[in-house]
């Protein structure tokens, strides 16, 4: 039984007791729901009218009998008390509920039933029958747990050295994660930032920032080939050599719809189905040019969503309309998609007899979008559950609509009743004007008028009083029966309205599988339009892509110094992996560009993989082969903590890199056999060269030695590169054949 507020009555000289819901079962679902605690809901609505459902006083009727109980509920703002309010009594605005807590229904009540017994509890001052007390005369909170809770500190005081060790022994087991090492030596994750910002969605910022956040992700998708084959769990980087041309084919048909290169129409069939779920007279379909996927509006974030309904509450309004919006918006873009292969059947048949004019069909962006599913049911029902102020409809949910219209009817009711009691000519001698202000005032609810305190008896139920004790807030007797009705109507529409935002929320739920598809299919699409944002920024090309581990490339220029801004980026041109070339040895002045052509190399590698536009020189041929496993050891490791020095730090590293290069591979490596007498040096380094050959990989090293710089004449599978020195300064210029000299001391001048 819901808490009760007696209200002491006398009519004709009997007392009786009429009993209204008390507010605190909704003040405390309210802030349940808003996070307040329920103590401060209780303080400011505290009352003394507030008593005990078993009260037996029910003797006295009159202002005198209960006027102590209202001497500290006077306080208030502009002349009103904290019980009695300015009437929001409109017959004409529908209610306001808030959707319920949770989505199991029994869940909630127990919820409510525990909101409840803590405020009984509190209200009788903690003194809860059968409560023990712990020794000190505190209530013992834990119970039966805190002989559990003493168990579990002991154990973890004992424990805290055996978990110590056992952490330090990780640390000495772990091994280095050579492919992380690779994307941080590289500076990649500047180039997926960058890409993620092109994205205009959230689900395709995901996809491009957790694409290499775990080494063991990108190992999984090289060795899983069929990662691609479910759009749900297709990631930025390619498993293979055909996941790229499908990834770099999408960019190219992306790139001419982005140009307004192709000619056609998209014509909304989503207008044309809301059409018909409202009624409404059929009109002409609207058409647009054929351009970029229409996936603007929106940020298409499910996360937030699906935690709610993973914690098992329910969805409100602006998820509801967030959903609804990614429906509408895949609609849209399924009509993009159909526009696309009546492209095709148009220009197959335009073309059939001249196939000069012929222009290369669009197959990978439908691809992407053949995952895309609507029920017909789920769209109509979201798309129509809200009015246009935002509220659930009445019309398509017509049990709303008649308990509405019922209780805007009581409503009025009440009102024009108040309104004919205030009117007669007996009832203007018993109101209490003086204090002037408005004759109608409304306390939790109901509406209340001032009299006298010597008639308030004889017109109805008293709510409240003055401070003074002169005048009594009456609620009529005529409209008490209709104002429980009204309340009746209103619980019921609650309820009603309780039922279709679980009803709401459950289809949501039943129909969650395809509605991550969708939004996947959406995010590949805007991670695709990134690639040729990006591609345009970086000025580059889509090259050739095969498994023969060739890199060929004009004015390569570093994508980071780009992104930077900076102007006069010099190009050089790279090759490795033709002619026989497996090795490439970059020599040349101390900071005259060497690392920096080495990590070109590997970002470009990497941007093959993710599919994104190199930079190049245009209308010129570039070529970038697919590489996995792309490794780099560029910079220091040297740790003190962990006894590493600079050699030793180089030997790890050479080490995991030996343990994961085979064929297919492209090992970067600085200054390799550095840190240690350089003959020794020398003779580790051609080892370590050699054996990786042997395996078919790519190499590619910077080096000092005399003795690596001539390994070119005398190994056919080496090149020699050298970065120019001009007029006493370095030009950061690339010369294939040149043996470059370190210009040591000029660099230090």
């Amino acid at each position: 039984m819901k808490p009760m507020i007696s209200i002491l009555s006398a009519a004709a000289g009997s007392a009786t007791a009429f009993q209204v819901p008390s507010c605190s079962s909704f003040l405390y679902a309210t802030s349940a729901r808003r996070n307040y605690p329920p103590s401060s809901a209780s303080k400011l609505y505290s009352s003394p009218l507030e008593t005990e459902t078993n009260n037996d006083d029910t003797s006295g009727g009159t202002y005198d009998d209960i006027e102590s109980f209202q001497r500290d509920s006077r306080a208030g703002e502009d002349g009103y008390s904290l019980l009695r309010r300015p009437v929001t009594f409109d017959a004409d605005a529908d209610p306001t509920f808030a959707a319920p807590l949770v989505l199991d229904e029994r869940e909630e009540e127990q919820l409510m039933d525990a909101n409840k017994n803590w405020y009984e509890d509190r209200s009788s001052g903690g003194r809860t029958p059968g409560k023990k007390k712990d020794q000190s005369g505190k209530n013992s909170i834990l119970g039966e747990y805190a002989d559990v809770l003493q168990v579990s500190n002991d154990d973890t005081i004992a424990n805290n050295n055996n978990k110590l060790q056992a952490t330090r022994q990780n640390e000495e087991d772990q091994q280095l994660d050579m492919n992380q090492r690779t994307l941080e030596t590289l500076d990649y994750p500047l180039v997926l930032r960058a890409l993620a910002k092109e994205c205009s969605t959230v689900k395709g910022q995901e996809i491009v920032l957790n694409s290499h956040t775990q080494s063991d992700k990108v190992q999984a998708a090289s060795s899983n080939k069929d990662v691609d084959d479910d759009i749900a769990t297709m990631p930025l980087t390619a498993s293979s050599v055909t996941g790229v041309h499908h990834r770099y084919g999408a960019v190219q048909e992306m790139q001419r719809l982005m140009e307004g290169r192709v000619s056609g129409w998209v014509t909304s069939s989503r207008q044309q189905q809301q059409q018909q779920g409202n009624n409404k007279g059929k009109k002409k379909a609207q058409r647009k040019p054929l351009g970029a996927p229409p996936i603007d509006g929106d940020s298409f974030d499910l996360g937030p969503i699906f935690d709610i309904i993973d914690e098992g509450k329910v969805l409100e309004g602006p998820e509801i309309l967030d959903i609804t919006l990614m429906l509408e918006i895949a609609y849209d873009v399924l009509d993009w998609s159909r526009a696309l292969k009546e492209f095709n059947e148009d220009e197959e048949e335009s073309t059939s007899s001249n196939n000069d004019l012929q222009q290369d069909p669009f197959v990978e962006l439908p691809r992407l979008t053949q995952s895309i599913t609507i029920d017909d049911e789920l769209f109509h029902l979201l798309t129509n559950a809200f009015d246009d102020e935002g509220k659930l409809s009445g019309t398509t949910f017509p049990g709303i609509g008649r308990l509405r219209a019922k209780v805007r009817t009581y409503k009025r009711d009440i009102i024009s009743s108040i309104e004919s009691i205030l009117s007669l000519p007996s009832m203007k001698s018993k109101l209490a004007v003086e204090s002037g202000g408005s004759l109608t005032m409304e306390i939790n609810g109901r509406l209340v008028i001032p009299v006298q305190q010597s008639y308030s008896n004889s017109v109805g139920i008293v709510h409240d009083a003055s401070r003074s004790g002169k005048t009594a807030y009456v609620e009529p007797s005529e409209i008490v029966g209709p104002t429980n009705e009204l309340r009746q109507a209103e619980a019921e529409l609650r309820a009603e309205e309780a039922r279709v935002w679980r009803q709401l929320t459950e289809m949501i739920v039943l129909h969650r599988e395809e509605i991550e598809r969708n939004v996947a299919s959406v995010g590949q699409l805007d991670v695709t339009m990134a690639r040729v944002k990006l591609g345009k920024r970086l000025e580059g090309v889509v090259p050739t892509v095969a498994e023969d581990g060739v890199v060929s490339v004009k004015e390569a220029r570093h994508p980071i110094l780009l992104l930077r801004g900076l102007e006069g980026v010099v190009g050089s041109d790279v090759d490795i992996g033709q002619d026989g070339n497996m090795g490439l040895i970059l020599t040349g002045p101390n900071s005259g560009g060497k690392t920096i052509v080495l990590k070109l190399l590997g970002l470009y590698a990497l941007m093959v993989r993710d599919a994104i536009p190199v930079p190049s020189k245009s209308h010129e041929p570039a070529r970038v082969d697919f590489f996995s496993p792309i490794l780099a050891d560029i910079g220091d490791i040297q740790s003190a903590e962990s006894d590493l020095s600079t050699f030793s730090g180089h030997m790890l590293v050479c080490r995991e890199v030996m343990a994961n290069a085979d064929k297919n591979a492209l090992v970067l490596m600085d200054e390799l056999g550095s840190g240690t007498d350089p003959n020794q040096g020398v003779a580790i380094a051609q080892a370590i060269l050699e054996a990786l050959l042997d395996r078919n990989c790519r190499v590619a090293i910077t080096t000092h030695y005399l003795e690596l710089k001539q390994l070119a004449s005398t190994d056919d599978r080496f090149a020699v590169a050298g970065m120019q020195f001009k007029n006493g300064k370095p030009t950061y210029k690339l010369l294939p054949g040149v043996i470059g000299e370190s210009f040591a001391l000029a660099v230090a001048e």
